[in-house]
């Protein structure tokens, strides 16, 4: 009884000695992988089946499929249903239309990549069309093409902020990027905005051995919010910065050092205190110290 009793108040000790609750789940990064033992032809999964294109332009189709072995595949325009390729090969006297397959690179588990290119885009090309596999029974993903006849959307990247940023040395240093499509979209399918940082012509690194470099971004349908922060900043890290979303980019200059203005230094004195300890919370309190003092009375006592 009395090792219980003790046990129980240890316990509530705990989330005060470590400054916060273990409970409740752990967040895990997860990544589509083909489920163990998996057999037979199945397409690959988050496949971008909505493409836009202006009149004029190139529109260019992908269908991913896993294990597909000795099977082949075909596209097929819905609307007429007549059969543009099988298995690479081109089945249309259109001239504009062509058609590609490659092995290899889709999820390792055998996977292959079919394409279906278009080029000269008309308006007519609109709709729908089918990647076909020729199982028994057959097996279908469908693709819907938008033809604008109007200018394609395009993105437009910005510097959120200032684009000349300042920091101590020693402090945080904050770089953000805005991306968003112009003229707006509307409900076209366009894809997502996916924001990159570049740093003297080489992809930002998170990873690197500096250390201190995190990355915030936020998407919303036609806009991206990203946000860099690089901690303990040093003379070498001035320079310059680039944020790029397709062929859009924007620069932006850091510059570390001593002269560097008030609300840098403010940084750098937020940073030290982060690095002391971090927030007040997370010291054990007074109610953790009793809690524990007790238990041990306990386990004396007894």
């Amino acid at each position: 009884m009395c090792a219980a009793l003790a046990q129980l108040l240890v316990l509530a000790a705990l989330p005060a000695l470590t400054g916060r609750w273990c409970a409740g789940g752990e967040v895990v990064s997860v990544t589509e992988r083909a489920a163990p033992g998996a057999t037979g032809v199945s397409f690959a999964p988050h496949q971008r089946t909505g493409v836009v294109a202006a009149a004029g332009q190139a529109a260019t189709l992908e269908c991913r499929v896993l294990r597909l072995g000795d099977k082949s595949v075909s596209w097929v325009r819905s609307s007429d249903l007549q059969i543009l390729s099988h298995a690479g090969a081109v089945f249309t006297a259109d001239a504009r239309v062509s058609a590609t397959s490659a092995r290899g690179g889709v999820g390792g588990v055998g996977g292959s990549r079919h394409s279906l290119h278009i080029e000269r885009l008309r308006l007519a090309d609109a709709g729908r069309y089918e990647c076909q596999v020729n199982t028994e029974p057959k097996m279908s993903l469908f693709f819907n093409l938008t033809v604008l006849d109007s200018p394609m959307p395009e993105p437009v990247v910005s510097a959120l902020g200032p684009r000349h940023v300042s920091a101590a040395l020693g402090g945080v240093a904050r770089l953000a990027c805005e991306a968003h499509y112009e003229p707006p979209p509307g409900d076209l399918p366009l894809p997502s905005l996916d924001i990159r940082w570049w740093r003297d012509g080489q992809l930002l690194d998170l990873q690197s051995a500096r250390g201190g470099v995190s990355l915030d971004t936020e998407r919303w349908r036609a806009r991206a919010v990203s946000h860099i922060t690089l901690a303990d900043v040093r003379a070498r890290d001035s320079g310059q910065y680039t944020c790029s979303a397709g062929p859009a980019r924007a620069v932006l200059l850091l510059h570390v050092g001593d002269d560097a203005p008030e609300g840098a230094e403010m940084q750098r004195d937020e940073t030290a205190a982060a690095h002391a300890g971090g927030p007040e919370r997370a010291r054990p309190g007074p109610g953790a110290a009793l809690a524990l003092l007790l238990a041990l009375w306990v386990r004396a006592t007894c």
